[in-house]
């Protein structure tokens, strides 16, 4: 290893501060330092590797002598110990205890060689970082020293520019000092010049002057005379002017007044035409809204005629329904005869048996509302049992349309056993409740027949009435459950009883008309209803009297299966009417 590297550096460390104007004195100690210390090291390891190369006690003991405290010190301990502990061994009356105490003496060499080789290492490292700091001092001296020197030529750059500056300044104010001389010169010479002159043009002049003053003395006669003759022309031409202008004048008033009248008389044209445009618009404005009242009930006449044809074209396929549900009863009836055909076989053979059968057949026909083909007897009248319930029940649906006494009455007398007398009469006793006192209802009830527990309930004591439904009286109920049977929600009758029907008919008009479905009337919803079926009511009159006039026929709402309108399986009348049957 030479410190030819290191010396080069720290020198143009200490080159570099001292260009910069840095304090020199510290840095020169600094790298004097750095470089003894890397001299020492030097002459210390290359004294080391020659000791340590051979086996001369007395080498390691000079290492020793000169180094004391030196990097490799412990290590010319140990091995000197290990060199006099081998010249012990050498003798031939080496004994057992010499060689415990040389494997001793060799176990704490080895102990001391690893320590200094430790401590070497440790040593190193420290060089290391040492020579690591002080390059990265040398690095930044460099840096210095750079800054320093271009600072230094960045000065010396702007010296030169001021130099060249002054000097450039110095020619220009020789120049100047030239080219004023020069000009002082030829101001000497014009001045010479000027003053022969200017004695020349005194003399020319004096002549000019007294040119001068005749040439005035004729120019100012000759003015006068002009000036006089100027002075007449002005005069003429100002009397011509005011007359013109007294002229003009006029001629302007007369023109403006002209103008102002004719100004009054085109705004008054514009107020009669503007009155009139108006009055054209009212009369415009008057047409198109009759127009648009024309349109509109066109509009609404022909929206009427299409539901209408609608409505026809709805009821035409409710009827080919109907009729199809009529083939498909009749079916079942056919099916249901032969059943009671093979019944009735069957009853021949069980003679014993025939007239339980019987009375049992005739009980299951009373008992049921709604079954259309039950058998009545053993010998094949299946069919015209069945017919009769069919007509029983339109006919008691009538009397429930009708909501009158009189239908209900009617229906009594010609099935006084039918299977909805009961129902009936107990509509009639909640009717004869409307229209007369508590005390005649009750009596007339108990005269025609027993009511039901149900019956006898809404006859005897007032119904409870829900807070909601307060206001209602039994009349207004009454005319509510006729509103709804108009509308197409059928109550089953008008008595002036909210049962089940009817709170089911109240709940599915509320459901269609947007509030909440819970079957009970508020005072608004009550006056919702009579509106509504005031509009329907309204509307079926147009309706009738639009199939009156084209020819349109209405059949009754039960009546298509006995009536005139659907005789002979046909829903067409004789004359090509198409009929409509409401509640369908």
């Amino acid at each position: 290893m030479g410190s030819g590297p290191l010396a080069r550096s720290v020198l143009a460390s200490l080159v570099g501060l001292s260009l910069a104007g840095l304090p020199a004195a510290s840095f020169a100690q600094t790298a004097k330092e750095a470089t003894s210390a890397g001299k020492r090291w030097e002459e210390e390891f290359s004294l080391w590797q020659k000791v340590s190369s051979g086996s001369d006690v007395a080498q390691y003991e000079g290492y020793l002598k000169q180094y004391p405290n030196g990097t490799f010190a412990s290590m010319a301990r140990l091995r000197i110990a290990e060199l006099q502990a081998a010249g012990k061994t050498k003798s031939a009356t080496a004994s057992t205890d010499d060689a415990a105490a040389k494997a001793k003496a060799e176990e704490a060499a080895a102990a001391e060689t690893k320590k200094a080789e430790e401590e070497a290492k440790a040593a190193a490292e420290a060089r290391k970082a040492e020579e690591a700091r002080k390059a990265a001092e040398a690095k930044k001296a460099e840096e210095a020293q750079k800054a320093a020197e271009a600072e230094k030529a960045k000065a010396a750059a702007e010296a030169a520019r001021l130099k060249a500056e002054a000097d450039a300044k110095k020619a220009e104010e020789e120049a100047a000092a030239r080219k004023l001389a020069a000009e002082k010169a030829a101001a000497e010479e014009k001045a010479k010049a000027e003053a022969a002159a200017a004695e020349k043009a005194r003399a020319e002049a004096a002549a000019a002057e007294k040119a001068k003053a005749e040439e005035a003395a004729r120019l100012k006669a000759e003015a006068d005379k002009k000036q006089a003759a100027e002075a007449a022309r002005l005069k003429a031409e100002a009397d011509a002017a005011a007359e013109k202008a007294k002229a003009e004048e006029a001629a302007r008033l007369k023109a403006e007044t002209d103008r102002k009248k004719a100004e009054e008389a085109a705004a008054a044209e514009k107020a009669r035409a503007e009155q009139e445009a108006l009055a054209r618009r009212e009369a415009e404005a008057k047409r198109i809204e009759a127009e648009k009242a024309a349109a509109a009930e066109k509009a609404r006449i022909e929206e009427e005629a299409a539901a209408a044809r609608k409505l026809a074209e709805e009821k035409a396929a409710e009827v080919e329904r109907l009729k199809a549900e009529a083939a498909k009863a009749a079916a079942d009836a056919e099916a249901k005869a032969s059943e009671a055909a093979r019944l009735a076989k069957e009853a021949e053979k069980r003679a014993q048996e025939a007239e339980a059968a019987k009375k049992q057949a005739g009980e299951a026909v009373t008992a049921s509302g709604e079954a259309q083909g039950t058998v009545k007897d053993n010998r094949g009248l299946a069919v015209d049992g069945t017919v009769v319930d069919k007509q029983e029940e339109e006919t008691f649906q009538k009397a429930v349309l009708a909501g009158s006494e009189k239908a209900y009455r009617a229906y009594i007398a010609q099935y006084p056993n039918g299977r909805y007398v009961k129902e009936a009469r107990t509509r009639l006793a909640a009717l004869a409740t409307v229209a007369k006192p508590k005390q005649e209802t009750d009596a007339e009830a108990e005269a025609e027949t027993p009511a039901t527990a149900e019956t006898e309930r809404k006859t005897a004591e007032e119904p409870v009435v829900d807070p909601r439904e307060a206001y209602l009286g039994r009349v207004m109920r009454a005319e509510a459950q006729r509103w709804l049977s108009m509308l197409g929600f059928n109550t089953y009758g008008a008595d002036g009883v909210f049962g089940p029907r009817t709170r089911s008919a109240i709940a599915a008009w509320q459901g269609s008309s947007g509030y909440r479905a819970d079957g009970y009337l508020s005072r608004q919803q009550y006056r919702a209803l009579r509106d509504a079926a005031q509009y329907a009511e309204a509307r079926q009159h147009r309706q009738r009297r639009y199939e009156r006039d084209y020819d349109v026929l209405e059949g009754p709402v039960d009546g298509y299966y006995d009536g005139p309108y659907y005789r002979d399986e046909n829903y067409y009348n004789g004359q090509g009417g198409v009929v409509i049957i409401p509640g369908y």
